[in-house]
């Protein structure tokens, strides 16, 4: 009979242990991980918040630097889960802890940079990251990671550090110190490859966690479309029109990115190739949910117009930009797919970018259409591409074949 002790011990501190460098088999988020996604939802759908009531240059460049750092808060601990295997009551108390972070800097996005408020979501984001270092702290015994951790645990102290002192500096001065302890979450975020291939994330669990982070942002580009029809006082065929494409655009990305690009495929670290395509895509990713909070809320702004109305000189071109943006981020995490692509099939991406170069062209008219007529462009231009991509995915599975007969 196991002792009562020995129990409680195993279940509050058990061992931490590494999961496979490639699995060999399919690893589904757990229901810790999910409550995790959840809490940044939250955190999302509270950056959207001034973004809309400042949908300009300004307010876009704003919303990128605080969802910048909520995509690396995200970022550190899902690298972390798919690296190594905790589930303790200890471990537990460490994520409730960065939970608590996260709503922290959720209440305190709303106010300008220049603020108390930002100064509140900088150190949040600094205990976020301290806490991420105790985590990595449990594991730094594990053999054949001790060095990799260790660097990760200096960078990520120093960064808290300095994120959460920046909050009793003044504006001007604390502005420098977001950039400096912003370049050091980067630095740490894209450790040297060597260090990738020894410790990398899950090579299928990982995509995984970036495809449900994406369904969350597209879930809050149809609650930016829902505020905007409950800002409809009466519907005419255009203004439902708007809503419905709308609605049919955002479901154009989601098919774009899972079934065209399938944003979500197994990545291997293997090679240095293989590290430096994880990177670009992973990037890829950042600016494929900045574009979709920037088009959720364009979209809003278009279905509230009066019924026959074009989206306003600053909206058209943030619109046009925002969804240039997200076809040529998925065409990138296409391309940095394990699928190798031929010279042969260089005209469907040559076509992607030209989609884009399409889209881009519409800003300087869009004042001239109404914006009903836009959204539905914009809805064809994200059908096209996802036939585009699904076409090269049926090229490449047909070589496949052949190289498998042959």
């Amino acid at each position: 009979m196991i002792p009562i002790s020995t129990l409680i011990k195993s279940r509050f501190f058990s061992a931490p242990k590494l999961w496979p460098a490639n699995e060999q088999h399919v690893r589904r988020p757990g229901w810790t991980e999910l409550f995790y996604d959840l809490v940044f939802a939250a955190a999302i759908s509270q950056l959207s918040a001034p973004l809309e009531a400042d949908y300009s240059l300004h307010g876009v460049v704003r919303y990128a630097f605080l969802l910048a750092l909520v995509f690396l808060a995200w970022l550190g601990y899902t690298t972390f889960s798919t690296q190594f295997a905790v589930d303790d009551v200890l471990q537990r108390v460490l994520i409730v802890a960065q939970v608590f972070l996260v709503a922290v800097m959720a209440a305190n996005a709303t106010g300008p940079l220049s603020g108390r408020e930002a100064a509140g979501f900088g150190a949040a984001y600094g205990g976020v990251r301290a806490v991420l270092a105790l985590q990595y702290a449990r594991v730094i015994g594990l053999p054949g990671t001790r060095s990799v951790v260790i660097r990760r645990i200096g960078w990520l102290v120093t960064a808290a550090v300095v994120w959460t002192a920046s909050a009793l500096l003044p504006a001007p001065h604390r502005y420098l110190a977001w950039c400096l302890a912003f370049l050091m979450d980067i630095a740490n975020s894209w450790p040297p490859s060597r260090g990738t291939i020894v410790l990398p994330p899950g090579a299928a669990h990982f995509p995984e966690r970036f495809g449900l982070l994406t369904i969350i942002l597209l879930g809050e580009f149809v609650a930016s479309v829902m505020r905007g029809i409950e800002s409809q006082m009466g519907w005419s065929f255009l203004a439902a029109s708007a809503a419905v494409l709308s609605l049919a655009l955002g479901f154009a990305l989601w098919s774009c990115y899972s079934d065209g690009a399938t944003g979500w495929e197994t990545r291997h670290m293997r090679t240095n190739k293989h590290v430096v395509q994880l990177r670009i895509w992973i990037a890829l990713h950042f600016l494929l949910f900045l574009d979709i909070g920037v088009l959720g809320v364009g979209a809003r702004h278009g279905i509230a117009l009066p019924p026959g109305g074009s989206f306003g000189a600053t909206d058209q071109w943030l619109i046009c930009f925002a969804a240039a943006g997200a076809i040529l981020a998925i065409m990138g995490i296409a391309a940095t797919s394990e699928r190798h692509t031929t010279p042969r099939n260089s005209w469907l991406w040559f076509a992607q970018v030209a989609v884009a170069i399409v889209v881009l062209g519409l800003a300087p008219v869009a004042s001239r259409i109404i914006a009903t007529a836009l959204l539905l462009v914009l809805f064809l231009c994200f059908v096209g591409q996802t036939a585009l991509l699904l076409i090269n995915q049926r090229a490449h599975q047909t070589r496949a074949r052949l190289r498998v007969c042959n």
